[in-house]
Order: C-alpha cells, then structure tokens, then sequence
C-alpha cells in the first residue's frame, strides 16, 4: 500500500494547493505561448489578420435585432394570417430566415419564456410557432372584428 492513501486532511489540503499552483503556472505558460503564436501570425500574414479581426467586428453587428417590439409584433402577425390560410411552410421559412436576436424579441413580445436565458435557435423557432399555431386555433373559434 502506499503512503499517500492514509494522507491526514491538512496534508491533502496542502497537496491540492501545491497542484493549483502548479496548473496555474502551466496555463500561464500557454497563454504566453499562444499570444506569441497569434503575435507572429500577425506579422507574417497582416493582411489575413486584420481581415479576420473585421469579420470579428462585422460580426458583433449580426448580434443586434433588426426589429422594434411592434415590428415584431407586425411579423407575427404576418405569419399567423400565413399559417391561418394555410401556407404554413411559407410562414415556417420565414422564421428560418430570422436571425436569433429578432426570434427572440418577437418571443418576448409574445411573452415566451424559456428555461435557459440564452435559448437556442430551435427553441425560439418552436415556441413561437406554437404561438402561431395557438393564435390560429383562436382565431378559427373566436373570428376578431
């Protein structure tokens, strides 16, 4: 048997410390070897790079809705009247071209709530048509005037 089985809680204690610091240290030399790793692809290719980093900053823009609360509103809207006449693929297509910041302010005008606070695109896609479909049903049996 070894010693380090029968080791007392301070000794543990002591031995777990002494690992974290030895991880901090390897991480550490990591960061620093990738930093010099991305510094030299820099030079070497600079012209790469600084088209990357514009994709990089092009692609914090797509992160923003590009619908207001009532346009959002307006869309559902369009879609219900879709689905309600039966062009229920047409509607569904047109969800599939939203991007995930305007699925999620139509579903939070709706007043969906979901279980994670970053949903998928799927779950947004799927709550909002069962709202679509709801609205049908409600429709059908209650006509507004």
């Amino acid at each position: 048997m070894s010693a380090s089985e029968f080791r007392t809680p301070e000794q543990e204690v002591l031995k777990l410390l002494e690992e974290c610091v030895e991880l901090r240290r390897t991480l550490k030399a990591i960061s620093t070897q990738l930093n010099r790793m991305e510094n030299r692809v820099k030079r070497a290719f600079p012209t790469v790079a600084a088209h990357v980093r514009e994709r990089k900053i092009g692609s914090g823009h797509s992160s923003r809705a590009t619908i207001k609360a009532v346009e959002a509103l307006a869309e559902f809207d369009k879609i219900v009247g879709m689905a309600a006449s039966g062009r229920n693929e047409e509607a569904e297509r047109i969800l599939e071209a939203k991007s995930a910041p305007d699925l999620l302010v139509i579903a939070k005008e709706l007043g969906v709530t979901f279980p994670k606070s970053r949903p998928s695109i799927k779950a947004m896609r799927e709550a909002i048509f069962g709202k679509v479909r709801e609205s049908v049903l409600l429709t059908r049996h209650n006509p507004r005037n």
